[in-house]
């Protein structure tokens, strides 16, 4: 850049001794008449005065030549080349990365204030760029939960003494065993048991139907079973140690006798769980909660057997809320005939809650999330791409919907759009620079 090479008061100096030669030219006679004093005084005063001038007014007047030759030759350009693996390394020419070897991709910033970056489609594959359409429809609204496979309580089986007793001998060992239906689990000793048995059987004795009945009724009242009544019946002979058995197939879930062991009414002696179907409990959060519904179609992905993946509806949406976690409950019921579900296992699971219709949305990756606020880099054309802020809205599965700031057919990066967003943050903070060093 070319500039002025004379200062204000060598220009003033020229100046008045210019003013003296032609003064004398025209007057040559007259120039005797003219003190000394007064040339010194004006000498002086204009000095003074250059002086002034070059205090106060000459870095502006400066500032002015350089800020118009800083136009005529493009200094205000709003025109860089960056590295889009290095959004740091910005440069006024083409070129090469110093860092990585990649050629500098064009980057604008356009004066309305949207920010674009024009990536080669060379660079372009280099990235891994991949775009998607901005697309109109229908999503599904997706709650996806994590839950915890239990047993059916409906189908547990609990065996509790309807009077005092001990019991003798005790056929299961452990908790976890399984049992079979008809497998006997324990006998029990009482002397109720004994007494109404002596009573049921001098009623057949005596054909006395209304006592049989009345008998009978109190031995089940005693929870002795139908088939142990009629044993005893059929053998007319009272039993010491009256015999339970297993009325379905299962596993002990819970043992809390022994052999010999002294009962009495309300102990929870043994219980037995039917595997045959389990419950998955799932923990629903916030604003999903009026989302869910009865009868709403399930897929699960158990953690331990992440291949299968099962389906099932809601059952039951429990009506209260966890104390501890403040999350709705809802139940799945899962047929389990091979016992391949094992209770106490994880589960992730999605429910689809209903449609929205006649939405926009994108691929959730294509939405670069900032806590602040939400933004995507749409396509323009091949070369040019622009970063725009947009409003999402309902995430279901791999798309999310896209309230405002986009419309149908345009087209988003969903691969390398990190890259852009980078380089087009830092191109915005040059460029607010810039602006700011104008002023």
């Amino acid at each position: 850049m070319t500039k002025n090479l004379y200062s204000r008061p060598v220009l003033s100096t020229l100046a008045l001794l210019l003013m003296l030669i032609l003064a004398g030219c025209a007057d040559p006679e007259g120039h005797e008449e003219h003190d000394a004093s007064e040339h010194a005084e004006s000498a002086q005063a204009s000095d003074s005065e250059d002086h002034a001038d070059h205090d106060h007014s000459e870095h502006d007047h400066a500032s002015e030549q350089d800020s118009a030759v800083d136009r005529m030759l493009g200094d205000q350009t709003e025109t860089r080349y960056v590295c889009p693996m290095h959004p740091q390394i910005v440069q006024d020419s083409p070129g090469s990365c110093p860092i990585c070897g990649m050629d500098l991709v064009q980057r604008e910033r356009e004066g309305g204030g949207t920010t674009t970056v024009n990536v080669h489609p060379a660079v372009q594959q280099a990235m891994n760029l991949r775009t998607a359409e901005v697309e109109r429809g229908r999503l599904f609204r997706r709650i996806s939960a994590v839950g915890t496979l239990e047993v059916d309580q409906a189908a547990l089986s609990h065996l509790h003494p309807r009077t005092e007793g001990w019991i003798g001998e005790l056929d299961v060992a452990s908790v976890g065993e399984p049992v079979r239906a008809g497998q006997r689990l324990f006998t029990l000793y009482a002397t109720e048991l004994v007494n109404v048995q002596d009573e049921f059987l001098q009623a057949v004795r005596a054909g006395n139907d209304s006592l049989i009945r009345a008998t009978r009724r109190r031995l089940e009242v005693l929870d002795v079973q139908p088939e142990v009544i009629e044993r005893i019946r059929d053998g007319n002979e009272v039993l010491t140690y009256v015999p339970w058995y297993a009325e379905r197939d299962g596993y002990v879930s819970e043992l809390n006798i022994r052999a010999g062991m002294f009962v009495q009414p309300g102990l929870d002696m043994i219980e037995i769980a039917d595997p045959s179907r389990v419950w998955l409990i799932a923990d629903i959060f916030g604003s999903q909660i009026d989302w869910l519904g009865e009868d709403q179609p399930v897929r699960i992905q158990q953690v331990s057997n992440p291949g299968q993946t099962l389906r099932g509806r809601v059952d039951l949406v429990y009506p209260e809320l966890s104390p501890r976690t403040r999350t709705a409950r809802a139940r799945i019921v899962l047929d389990n005939p091979d016992g391949e579900l094992k209770v106490g296992d994880w589960a992730s699971l999605a429910i689809l809650a209903g449609p929205k219709n006649d939405i926009v949305y994108v691929p959730s990756e294509a939405i670069i999330r900032t806590g602040e606020e939400q933004r995507v880099i749409v396509q323009d054309d091949e070369q040019q791409f622009s970063v725009r802020l947009v409003h999402a809205g309902l995430e279901s599965g791999e798309y999310t919907e896209v309230i405002h700031g986009l419309e149908e057919g345009e087209r988003v990066v969903v691969s390398g759009h990190f890259l852009i967003d980078s380089e087009a943050s830092i191109s915005a903070g040059h460029s607010r620079m810039t602006s700011h060093d104008n002023h």
